[in-house]
């Protein structure tokens, strides 16, 4: 009878593993699948709003960014990017925007932004999320 207990125990404990790990690899697929900047269609509006501090401590554009990355074509130049999105967060060169997407982190501790790079005659060539 004793037995029969453990094997049931062993038997429980195994099956809660296996969800568990299960459940880590579909999050770990969804967020290397592009995860929360995927959530959310572009709004011109939103992304244009006001941002509290309180507000730059969350993703308050995260959603977005691979909406606007379906948005952007070779045939925009710096200046339709700038109507768009606005003036970029920093410029580093000529031929690259950043834009302040929030803290988009599972951990909330660094902000994300999204590169927007030009070709040299002025018109978009790529864009890419990256994690500073």
């Amino acid at each position: 009878m004793h037995a029969l207990k453990l094997i049931k125990w062993v038997l429980i404990s195994i099956g809660a593993t296996f969800l568990v790990l299960l459940s880590l690899l579909a999050f770990a697929y969804w967020y290397a699948s592009s995860g929360v900047f995927s959530s959310e269609t572009f709004e011109k509006t939103k992304w244009h709003a006001a941002i509290s501090d309180e507000q730059s401590a969350t993703c308050y554009r995260g959603g977005m960014a691979n909406d606007i990355q379906g948005l952007l074509s070779k045939k925009m130049t710096e200046n339709d990017v700038a109507v768009l999105l606005g003036e970029p967060s920093e410029q580093f060169t000529k031929q690259e925007y950043q834009y302040s997407l929030g803290m988009c982190s599972g951990l909330g501790i660094d902000y994300d932004y999204l590169h927007i790079y030009f070709d040299e005659q002025g018109h978009f060539s790529q864009a890419k999320i990256t994690r500073h």
